[in-house]
């Protein structure tokens, strides 16, 4: 019998009788449920009255635990895998109050098997970790002991994997420890998951597949088998470093949020292996590689109209703060969630997971809805097509190319009354015309606050530079770009949703501009730390300087000072090493002199 491969975190103390705290989330949990064809063709007969609320349950149980014992009816011949059980097992404990014994019983075995008398232990060299396993029977871990220690080299390398997670993960980078007095139990089982975080009351525990036989690819140069053992060591382990942050209690409990958390925490601590690709992209068994092309139709490079945050396969939106701050970004994000969860009063007033974000940024000097356009444009740039060297994500030449749903003709093109939904973007792919005069001037206007613009350039000399705009508290946005078309080999634009409420109809319309004054804009973003764009122009070719003065009128950067072609033009000003405080700069020309101030805040 095929598997059903899926990552789950099973709640078996979350609350009894609770349901998800946020509206939003039992949503979005419903969309993935109804992704897997078996499990839609089991909700959707006992919404036809074919079968019973609770035998609707059981067969979704073991759809996840025992495919075995799926109802013929509901079996399908797709080889598609189940992401995730963790609204079916919320229905579960919803309702396990009401239902019979005989049920529950059952249910209560399929996810928390009774413990065999010849199962054998052993103790991780850290200490810290105790792994339950099988050396007969279904669920026996695979036999090879090269060195002959007395412990299957399959246990010794998950005690290596836990180990090295745990030191990394909690001991460097300081997420919430989940080991306590006594050593943390994990176990091996041959289930549908990769592996599970089970809630024991004040703690958790982990069990893990026994052999990954048949489990998509990854490419671990150990191969596919030890890559996947990797990865769900990690993926679990902060499982339970989230449980004991804040219980999965609020918005950053919720199934997508902690999925992702997990799944980003896997390419962290493992990223030999790569198995988030199996979420991103499309493998091809008979070419036994991914497609690039045809990519995941729910990652953000394929389909940037799906909300983040969607699980798995939007962990590169994750990967994005990663890779420009650092793991220690993620770290303070989850202690802000942890403080909050300590002094919260009730599950409504839990922090949200982009509020706590939000804390960590403005820290920083830097906003969410900023980055959250800036993240967007990193997934425009990837893929063999449109990846350029020195901007965007580090395997952004393995990606999928992106899909732009969207083409445009600037001057005579308006995309009119589009709908994109909170927290979503759409990609369009502007047509270049060299015969255009003057630079590309882009509005967005939309029916609700938030509405934000960015635009990647290709240019002819090889580069990639970007621009993008946002105003939280508007719902129109106006970038004047500072490329000439003839400078152009290719532009693309986002649209991107950063209201996280609201969905929104948009506008948007490219047209060219030419400038007709010296003039000097204010700086993008201000406040700012420590760095932030300065734009300008000049309405004919003419000597230019731009100088930064502190408050009591010493000058100290020079910025400009060079003969420029007439335009729209940007330069970045980077505040390290100075002290924060409000800063002035100045545009000096033979036709004007202009200044603004802006404010560097550490």
């Amino acid at each position: 019998m095929r598997s059903f491969f899926i990552y789950i975190s099973l709640v078996t103390f979350f609350l009894i009788g609770a349901v998800w705290a946020d509206l939003h989330a039992q949503q979005v949990i419903h969309q993935h449920i109804h992704e897997h064809p078996v499990l839609n063709i089991i909700s959707e007969a006992a919404e036809t009255g074919q079968i019973s609320g609770e035998e609707a349950l059981l067969q979704k149980m073991y759809a996840g635990f025992r495919p075995d014992r799926v109802d013929s009816r509901f079996r399908n011949d797709e080889d598609h895998p189940i992401k995730c059980m963790a609204s079916v097992l919320n229905e579960y404990y919803s309702t396990k109050n009401e239902m019979n014994s005989a049920l529950t019983a059952e249910i209560e075995e399929l996810i928390n098997p009774t413990r065999s008398s010849t199962t054998e232990s052993y103790l991780a060299p850290s200490g810290n970790f105790i792994f339950y396993y099988e050396t007969e029977g279904i669920h026996a871990v695979p036999p090879d002991d090269l060195n002959q220690s007395g412990v299957p080299d399959y246990v010794a390398r998950a005690a290596f994997a836990a180990d090295s997670t745990y030191s990394y993960m909690i001991d460097k980078r300081g997420f919430q420890d989940f080991v306590r007095d006594e050593p943390y139990e994990i176990s091996f089982r041959n289930m549908g998951p990769y592996g599970t975080t089970t809630m024991t009351g004040s703690t958790s525990r982990i069990a893990i597949h026994n052999n990954f036989e048949g489990f998509p690819p990854n490419t671990h140069p150990e191969g596919n088998q030890i890559g996947s053992l990797y990865v769900t060591i990690a993926h679990e382990m902060k499982h339970a470093s989230q449980v004991a942050t804040n219980r999965w209690r609020g918005d950053a409990g919720s199934f997508d949020w902690i999925e992702m958390d997990a799944t980003f925490m896997e390419e962290v601590i493992f990223p030999d292996a790569n198995d988030y690709y199996n979420y991103i992209m499309h493998w091809m068994p008979d070419a036994n590689r991914w497609d690039q092309q045809e990519g995941h139709t729910s990652s953000i490079f394929r389909n940037p109209s799906v909300a983040t945050p969607r699980a798995y396969s939007h962990i590169t939106w994750m990967l994005y703060f990663f890779e420009k701050y650092g793991l220690d970004f993620w770290a303070d994000v989850w202690h802000e969630i942890r403080i909050d969860y300590l002094s919260a009063s009730s599950d409504s007033s839990f922090i949200s997971f982009l509020g706590a974000m939000e804390i960590v940024l403005n820290r920083k000097g830097r906003s969410l809805p900023h980055e959250h356009i800036n993240n967007h444009l990193w997934h425009m740039a990837v893929g063999p097509v449109y990846s350029s060297p020195g901007f965007g994500f580090r395997d952004r030449f393995n990606y999928p190319t992106p899909m732009f749903g969207q083409s445009f003709v600037p001057i005579t093109d308006q995309l009119s009354n589009l709908f994109l939904s909170s927290y979503a973007a759409a990609y369009v792919d502007v047509k270049i015309s060299n015969a255009t005069i003057g630079q590309p001037f882009i509005t967005v206007e939309a029916t609700e606050d938030g509405i934000g613009v960015g635009a990647v350039a290709y240019l002819r000399d090889g580069s990639i530079e970007t621009q993008f705009m946002v105003d939280p508290g508007s719902s129109r946005q106006t970038m004047q770009t500072t490329w000439s078309w003839a400078d152009l080999t290719d532009l693309k634009v986002a649209v991107v949703n950063t209201n996280r409420e609201s969905s929104t109809r948009y506008t948007l319309s490219i047209d060219s501009e030419v400038p007709d004054e010296d003039t000097i804009s204010q700086n993008y973003p201000n406040p700012f730390n420590p760095t932030t764009q300065i734009e300008f122009s000049l309405s004919e070719t003419r000597d230019v300087r731009i100088e930064v003065y502190d408050r009591i009128g010493r000058r100290v950067r020079t910025l400009v000072n060079d003969r420029m072609d007439r335009g729209f033009h940007t330069v970045t000003f980077d505040g390290t090493g100075l002290a924060s405080g409000l800063y002035f700069y100045r545009l000096v020309t033979d036709q004007r002199v202009e200044t603004r101030k802006m404010l560097l805040i550490k």
